[in-house]
């Protein structure tokens, strides 16, 4: 094998790896958060990129075995290896067929699709090989169209071969190994630098959050002595305000009835007592005019014919003149 083809194989192998640590990652991601889907997701993905990297190292046909001769003697690799496996390395050759295979054999029998947890829950009826897709977090093995997978074991192998293929790659491509070590260091820094900041912020939450805790109860069992702090929160706020108010507003109330029951219950009952006393000299004042039109009743005329005439009369009507 010519340099430029190990090179490219030796750069895809690597990739693969690259693929499988991340498939990795969203696996375990997904376990601590107890998603179904992702762990079964991230599972399969595992599955992917090492069928890929199984089937370039130990290829089935016969006129493949040559490449895979030359590379697993570059990487140093025997054939007593766990990714020498026929089941890994077919994985995802004729598919539908073994979808048709894997339905044929479970035909009559309880089947189980995309399942997270122990198989034994499911009954005496339910063996691995009646498993279409799951996994046992028990043992860790992942389970596909009725074929068992221990990741576990499959993280060490894919170990194994990552190593040796970033040595060579280190031989092939030195100044690009060097330039990614260092942009991995760096990556690998501002990682432990945010997790550390998220760290120290969720640190600080809960610390505040402890506090306010600590805060309500002492209001709850000591309202009076925390009444009037500024600080002392909503509750004592609202002690201290009933408090200064006496007589307290409801202004539900005067938003519906425009503000009449607000106010009787209120101050209004003041200000219609003091609105009743500036009314009432206004009426004094209507009376005082009434002795002017007093005078205006003696006319000359009517005592002058009056005392003409008849005296009797102008004797009763003086008296009227001077009431």
């Amino acid at each position: 094998m010519d340099t430029n083809t190990l090179a490219i194989y030796i750069h895809e192998l690597r990739n693969q790896c690259l693929h499988i640590q991340t498939a990795y990652d969203l696996f375990n991601q997904a376990a601590r958060n107890r998603a179904g889907s992702g762990i079964l997701y991230g599972g399969q993905l595992v599955l992917s990129s090492a069928s890929q990297i199984s089937s370039i190292l130990w290829p089935s046909r016969a006129r493949a075995r040559g490449r895979g001769d030359s590379l697993r003697s570059v990487l140093k690799l025997t054939e007593k290896h766990p990714l020498n496996d026929r089941r890994l390395s077919e994985l995802w050759e004729r598919s539908d067929e073994k979808l048709e295979e894997w339905i044929a054999r479970t035909k009559g029998k309880q089947v189980a699709f995309d399942f997270v947890g122990d198989p034994t829950q499911l009954g005496d009826g339910v063996g691995d090989d009646c498993i279409f897709r799951g996994y046992n977090p028990n043992t860790r093995i992942f389970y596909l169209r009725g074929v068992a997978y221990n990741l576990q074991a499959l993280a060490d192998a894919i170990s194994d071969v990552g190593g040796r293929v970033n040595a060579v790659y280190k031989q092939l491509f030195p100044e690009q190994a060097a330039r990614e070590a260092e942009a991995a260091a760096r990556a690998a820094e501002a990682q432990k630098a945010a997790q550390e900041q998220a760290a120290q912020q969720q640190a600080a939450q809960q610390q505040a959050a402890q506090q306010q805790a600590a805060q309500g109860q002492a209001v709850q069992q000591q309202p009076a002595q925390t009444t009037g702090q500024a600080d002392a929160g909503a509750d004592v706020a609202q002690t201290a305000a009933a408090q200064e108010a006496p007589v307290p507003i409801d202004l539900t109330d005067g938003s519906e009835n425009g503000g009449a029951q607000n106010d009787g219950a209120g101050e209004t009952p003041a200000k219609k007592t003091r609105t009743a006393s500036r009314k009432a000299p206004a009426k004094k004042t209507a009376a005082a005019k009434a002795p002017a039109k007093k005078p205006a009743a003696k006319k000359p005329a009517v005592r002058k014919t009056a005392a003409g005439k008849k005296p009797a009369t102008a004797k009763a009507d003086s008296p009227k003149a001077e009431s």
